[in-house]
């Protein structure tokens, strides 16, 4: 039987992908001989990164053409492209997130499309502008409103999850992709990350994501470029996405993040003050965590041979906060010697440490 449309596209941040999404991209797909679906967020929210995102449409969507990006993604993209655009924040106006979704399919992708399936009121005009920059009629399907259907939303959802509710219209696998806890650890040199962050996951078994600016650092004999502080990012975080999906195998409900991305690009700043920072570097700075964990230098300064002297560690935890502070972030914060900051950790995480077995507390003295 013969489809309506050569080519239609759908929009959409699916963070998470759930049933109000599916009943859109089932009936675009029912409609196009060729689905196209493009996800972005900016900014992503904790357990719905881009990783995750195209797993959860490949596994749904195999047949449609998928691009899922975030903003370390499109840095890479628009390199060497300076007319490329932005990717726009989530609250940006419409025509921010037109300009950005039309370059993307017809200068990225190098497509055009017959239809765009939206059941949100900023359809008509974004079919317009879609017709426009590619030179042939894009039609606007108008499913009306999903929620009128599908009772649902990606924020309600993620409240819930959250606050660990149940919930419908969700696929019970992608819940627990999204509940699978990214928790961070970060602050000043000598302030007990690596230490906490690998005790914390001896006592609850799970996957630990070691800092790998350490391992560069001595491949490179402690002369660290500005590529290198860039690599540090990309590596760290591929090893988070493949440390969930290890904790999701193992039926572990959260991973342990012996630093960030974040981290990386203070040190770059505080290493290369008189460099631009890369834009990749900048949006994998924004990478979001279920909980941050903040380590407070409040404690004499050990030297390991790999470490600045006090000065710069006080002047690195102010950063920190300030920084934190710039962007919103909520910490959690450990003062005092390592037995106090143990059994801060464990009073939080005593959830967790009630459900593990086979692996007794050891001796935190």
């Amino acid at each position: 039987m013969s489809k309506r449309y050569r080519a239609g596209l759908v929009v959409g941040k699916f963070s998470p992908l759930h049933d109000g999404h599916r009943w859109l991209l089932d009936t675009a797909q029912e409609a196009c001989e060729q689905l196209i679906i493009i996800s972005y967020s900016r900014p992503e929210f904790p357990g719905c990164t881009a990783e995750l995102r195209q797993r959860w449409l490949a596994d749904a969507y195999p047949a449609a053409e998928r691009c899922v990006v975030d903003a370390a993604t499109w840095a890479r993209i628009c390199q060497g492209q300076p007319e490329a655009p932005r990717m726009p924040m989530n609250d940006a106006p419409d025509q921010e997130q037109r300009a950005f979704c039309a370059w993307l399919l017809t200068r990225y992708l190098r497509r055009s499309v017959d239809a765009v399936f939206t059941s949100e009121d900023y359809g008509p005009g974004f079919a317009d502008y879609l017709s426009a920059s590619q030179g042939s009629r894009v039609m606007h399907e108008c499913l009306g409103p999903q929620r009128r259907q599908l009772p649902v939303s990606g924020s309600d959802l993620r409240q819930q999850l959250a606050a660990g509710a149940a919930c419908t219209h969700l696929n019970k696998s992608i819940g627990d992709d999204v509940q699978c806890q990214r928790v961070a650890l970060i602050g000043a040199e000598s302030s007990g990350k690596s230490t906490l962050a690998a005790w914390l996951a001896k006592q609850l078994d799970l996957p630990l994501v070691e800092e790998y600016g350490r391992v560069r650092w001595v491949q490179r004999d402690g002369q660290l470029e500005r590529e290198d502080l860039l690599a540090i990012a990309r590596v760290q975080s591929a090893a988070e996405d493949e440390a969930v999906n290890l904790a999701r195998r193992r039926g572990k409900s959260a991973v342990i993040c012996d630093t960030t991305p974040l981290t990386t690009l203070l040190y770059y700043r505080a290493m290369f003050p008189n460099e631009p920072v890369p834009d990749e570097l900048l949006a994998w700075a924004e990478r979001p965590y279920h909980q941050w964990w903040f380590c407070h230098a409040d404690f004499p300064l050990v030297q390991d041979g790999t470490r600045q002297d006090e000065t710069f560690r006080q002047a690195q935890q102010q950063h920190y906060l300030t920084e934190t502070r710039a962007r919103g972030l909520t910490l959690k914060h450990l003062h005092g010697p390592l037995l106090a900051r143990q059994q801060r950790l464990m009073t939080d995480f005593a959830p967790l440490a009630k459900t593990r077995q086979h692996h007794p507390m050891v001796d935190a003295r």
